[in-house]
């Protein structure tokens, strides 16, 4: 089969029915009905299902309030999370409030998910927020996609979904689904999109007008609606990397499996696999209570940075390292846990002046040459990869801060415990799983 050949495949499994997309539509004017009726406000349909760039079985539906410029920003709150109860109360769906920006309600309305958010109506060029964008970017899409297109976004969405590569969250940090959208604009097919995507380089820029805007990140994808933004900001350079490789794999050999993720996995692979590998340390403690994963994994990460760079600068070499969170926090490292108990010093090369060489043989016994330079030998401090970080760990959430350890995680990371990996709940173990590369042998 060739690439259009396992898109559609992989279409009949992933790509609503009109039934479905009716429903949607159906519902959100029910919802909008009912807030004009009560408010005198006009609402949006937001998100994927608005597009018909939704996947089969989503069933979420984003209703954007749109209130009038002059509108203060307490009021936007105020109002609008009394409109969200409202409209859950007249539909007997169960709701709650969370954040972003600002507070909007989310909850359950006829078996879909449904959010209430406020925003403010704007021309494109006066937007203050992401949440007043997002009505021009439904708009650019309904504009700018066909039916085909459309659907070749969802197929886009689920080979990024295979490879753990979709999702715009700071823990994923992957595709969005706008930016799906805006790549198969740009490229006008799936096919197109991965055919050029395998041969990308290292800095790509993806624009549809010269915006002569510069902006820090390899990967650029301007927004169409607002040229000062990068669409593909979250994505990390890895993930770049991975969509690249990915391409290629499709492009050179199509097949079905590259739209499928198995979520399965065999623990018995994994714990082969570990063993193969060099030595793992996990360092376990609690979730901070109330944290979204936005909030958590930017911090798991500076924390696994800093732990890595203490690593390495005493001569532990890191293989592979890596973060996860659900019921605790995890940071893991794949090292040589265990270093000699002499270290050698390189001192300055022999034909260096003599102050060097009498300063350096004074404060060093038994020095020799070694590749042209004066070394010598000491006793390392630590030897053992785990005894040097739970050194470093050691001490009160204060001290801990001092030494660079992220504010909300140090209470937690001052009551940390080394864990066998193999005792997590089964999302931590399938994260090692994927994270390894493992592959069953069922």
């Amino acid at each position: 089969m060739d690439i259009q050949q396992v898109k559609e495949k992989a279409l009949e499994e992933y790509y609503p029915g009109q039934e479905e997309l009716d429903e949607a539509q159906q519902i959100f004017g029910r919802i909008s009905s009912v807030i004009n009726q009560k408010y005198g406000l006009e609402s949006h349909f937001a998100g994927s299902a608005s597009r018909e760039t939704c996947r089969k079985g989503d069933k979420d539906i984003d209703v954007f309030v749109l209130f009038p410029e002059d509108t203060s920003r307490q009021e936007l709150e105020e109002k609008g999370l009394k409109i969200g109860r409202y409209v859950f109360e007249e539909f007997d769906g169960e709701h709650h409030v969370e954040y972003a920006e600002h507070p909007y309600t989310k909850g359950e309305i006829m078996g879909h998910e449904v959010e209430i958010v406020p925003c403010i109506d704007t021309d494109p060029e006066d937007i203050t927020s992401s949440v007043d964008r997002t009505p021009h970017h439904t708009r650019w899409v309904k504009e700018n996609l066909d039916k085909q297109q459309r659907k070749d976004v969802v197929a886009l969405k689920a080979f990024l979904e295979a490879q753990g590569l979709y999702g715009s969250s700071l823990k994923t940090q992957g595709f969005s689904g706008y930016l799906c959208e805006i790549l198969v604009a740009y490229y006008g097919s799936f096919e197109a999109l991965i055919e050029e995507a395998k041969s990308w380089e290292q800095e790509k820029k993806i624009e549809f007008d010269d915006s002569g805007k510069e902006f820090e990140s390899d990967f650029v994808v301007v927004d169409p609606v607002d040229s000062a933004r990068n669409v593909a900001a979250v994505l990390s350079k890895e993930n770049y990397a991975k969509f690249i490789f990915e391409a290629w794999k499709l492009y050179e050999s199509p097949g079905v499996s590259s739209f499928t993720r198995e979520e399965d996995f065999d623990e018995f692979v994994l714990k082969q696999e570990l063993n193969d590998r060099a030595d793992l340390l996990v360092l376990e403690f609690d979730r901070p209570e109330d944290e979204v994963d936005d909030i958590i994994y930017p911090q798991l990460r500076k924390l696994r940075r800093l732990l890595e760079k203490k690593l390495v600068k005493n001569d532990f070499r890191v293989f592979e390292s890596g973060e996860h969170s659900e019921q605790v926090c995890r940071v893991f490292f794949e090292l040589d846990r265990h270093l000699p108990e002499v270290e050698v010093v390189k001192g300055p090369k022999v034909f260096h002046n003599e102050k060097h060489l009498n300063e350096f043989d004074s404060k060093y016994e038994n020095t020799f040459v070694k590749n042209q330079r004066v070394c010598g030998k000491v006793s390392r401090e630590f030897t053992d990869a785990q005894k040097f970080l739970k050194d470093f760990l050691r001490g009160e959430a204060s001290r801990l801060k001092e030494k660079g350890v992220p504010g909300q995680l140090a209470p937690h990371v001052e009551e940390s415990k080394f864990a066998d990996a193999l005792e997590g709940e089964e999302e931590w173990l399938k994260y090692l799983y994927r994270k390894f590369n493992c592959v069953s042998q069922k």
